[in-house]
């Protein structure tokens, strides 16, 4: 029989290990919450540990909630809806145009020969475009955290939002191009404030207190039911 904590409504399943030293908690891709623990951990200090991490709990599910609810195969024809920046814009399907994929203020046009491979129509324009915008939200946010990134990429991360490595560089998600405004800053604050703190520790989230003073104002859990939450994340966890 499998181990569980159950605290406010939420099971947590709890896996133990003789090789694990401390304590970690995962959001698994079809939303099981997952402690990993030491083989002699108790109990009692199972779930007053777990306790301390609902608030992180509640955001991730959230957005999760949130955007699975959105999601489905598209079929890339006239009428349907893409988001950007929180933003939905109308796609038409067109007989003739110079690029297979195009965008302004009246939404997105696609030119029909072009249809068996919108997807990658769609991810490259996200890419080039949000590339340009992230690398401007960031200067900005940056001299916020006080980080300095050596390079900011924008690239498909799987089910990551974004990433930084030991060398300065940060990555972000195209996908992130989709999301609020207020969302996509969040992700972009939390990578350049792990080039100064890497671990989830009080600095680092006294870091993102200070950048975004109400970044967990709606991620309570009596506010999980709301459509979004500022400071979250789903599956495609922040690095």
């Amino acid at each position: 029989m499998s181990e569980t904590l159950q605290i406010n409504g939420l099971v947590l399943e709890v896996r133990r290990s003789t090789r694990r030293t401390t304590l970690c908690l995962t959001v698994d891709r079809g939303g099981e919450l997952v402690v990993h623990a030491p083989l002699d951990t108790s109990c009692d200090d199972l779930l007053g540990w777990a306790r301390r991490k609902l608030l992180w709990v509640h955001r991730k599910l959230a957005v999760k909630r949130d955007l699975e609810a959105k999601v489905r195969s598209p079929e890339y024809v006239t009428g349907e809806s893409f988001s950007y920046l929180g933003h939905r814009h109308r796609l038409r399907v067109v007989p003739d145009q110079n690029e297979p994929l195009l965008f302004d203020h009246n939404g997105f046009s696609l030119r029909a020969d072009a249809r068996k491979s919108a997807l990658d129509h769609f991810r490259r324009w996200y890419s080039v475009t949000g590339a340009g915008w992230v690398k401007q939200r960031a200067q900005t946010l940056a001299r916020k955290t006080g980080a300095a990134p050596t390079n900011l990429q924008v690239r498909d991360l799987g089910f990551r939002w974004g990433s930084c490595t030991a060398t300065g560089k940060v990555l972000i998600n195209w996908k992130l191009l989709q999301l609020s405004v207020r969302l996509a800053d969040y992700v972009i604050v939390h990578e350049l404030a792990h080039l100064n703190e890497s671990h989830h520790g009080p600095e680092f989230y006294a870091l993102l207190n200070r950048v975004m003073l109400d970044w967990d104002s709606d991620t309570r859990p009596s506010s999980v039911a709301r459509p979004i939450s500022i400071g979250a994340t789903l599956r495609c966890i922040t690095g």
